[in-house]
């Protein structure tokens, strides 16, 4: 075989390999992606903690237990499932702008009416 051809067939073999590769990395992708529940987003976002944060220790305590192959997402959103809906609905009021809730109340009638009054100066 001629040097060329032996490139070549090299060239394929590395492209062949590295093909395979990409589908396993795929078919992983898949796999966390089944397991996830129906109609589910992925959210990316960065967590910065101290060392004596529960997650920092909790991460810290696999470690050193020798646990391997946890996902630490699977963990962050089984948590995050226990923390009320009530705390939830309390940070998004705290969160949202007075120019969201103005915009709310601006369009219910019952609402609308007892603004104009208010601006109007009269008591509704």
């Amino acid at each position: 075989m001629t040097e060329v051809a032996q490139e070549k067939e090299t060239g394929k073999k590395g492209k062949a390999a590295a093909a395979a590769a990409q589908d396993d990395a795929a078919e992983t992708a898949d796999n966390r992606a089944g397991a996830q529940a129906a109609g589910s987003k992925k959210i990316r976002l960065t967590l910065v903690e101290d060392d004596n944060a529960p997650l920092s220790q909790f991460q810290t305590a696999l470690k050193d237990r020798g646990v391997k192959g946890v996902e630490l997402s699977d963990i962050v959103t089984e948590a995050l499932a226990t923390v009320p809906q009530e705390w939830w609905d309390a940070k998004l009021e705290e969160l949202t702008p007075f120019e969201y809730k103005l915009h709310a109340a601006l369009g219910n009638p019952e609402m609308r009416a007892k603004l104009m009054s208010l601006l109007d100066g009269k008591k509704a």
